[in-house]
């Protein structure tokens, strides 16, 4: 078959003339039902919450600071890593944990190779509900090596991180300096999970086995 015989069968099948200008789209961008929903502040930590966990993804909701730092460090308790890595001083952490990090020696992104680790934290970008994903904006000393790496990742974040949907994830992943998207973006919806051609599903091949969101309640209202 040549190629205008190869083109007029395609068009055929769209009921088009060969050659003809496509057809003026009626709608573009996302229906305004859906851009336009108006969700509570609980609602959607509620939906990211249930739809992180239902991709085998784990949540910890602390009450406050001082109790995500021990939750923290009650995680790495019970995981017991050989090693720790972590994002550099000067990352966007959303939540100070350097007690934590200093007391289990973690290796930091930037200062030294954060490379054979066990467990890796970091901070996020924001959330989104939909989808139940974690959004990770790299860049300096949040090194993308740190989640990418160990068998474990554990992330802090703050409810007023959540948003709804991956639209309003956008301006969330531009460097401020520049409003420039992050080098790399990362979008982590539960552990690694890998299938080969008879659908056998492996989890944490290419990625963490274990994604935990240690989420702070900060009261952010409706907003």
């Amino acid at each position: 078959m040549d190629k205008a015989a190869f083109l007029a069968n395609i068009a055929a099948g769209l009921g088009r003339a060969p050659g003809s200008a496509p057809a003026v789209r009626d709608a573009i961008g996302v229906p305004d039902f859906w851009a336009d929903r108006q969700t509570s502040h609980e609602e959607r930590v509620a939906t990211f919450c249930a739809r992180f966990e239902a991709l085998a993804g784990e949540v910890i909701r602390c009450e406050d600071e001082a109790r995500l730092r021990a939750a923290l460090d009650e995680t790495l308790q019970a995981v017991r890593p050989r090693a720790v890595g972590a994002w550099g001083k000067n990352a966007p952490w959303p939540v100070d944990v350097e007690e934590v990090l200093a007391k289990w020696g973690a290796q930091r992104f930037g200062e030294q190779p954060v490379l054979d680790i066990d467990v890796g934290i970091t901070g996020a970008a924001c959330g989104i509900a939909d989808t139940g994903t974690l959004v990770i904006a790299t860049g300096g000393a949040a090194g993308r090596t740190v989640h990418q790496v160990p068998l474990v990742h554990l992330v802090v974040m703050r409810e007023s991180q959540v948003v709804q949907s991956l639209g309003d994830a956008i301006p969330h992943v531009r460097v401020a300096a520049s409003s420039e998207l992050a080098p790399f973006v990362h979008f982590i919806s539960g552990p690694s999970r890998s299938s080969d051609i008879e659908n056998d599903q492996t989890i944490g091949v290419h990625g963490p086995a274990r994604v935990i969101c240690l989420l702070l309640q900060d009261g952010a209202g409706d907003a």
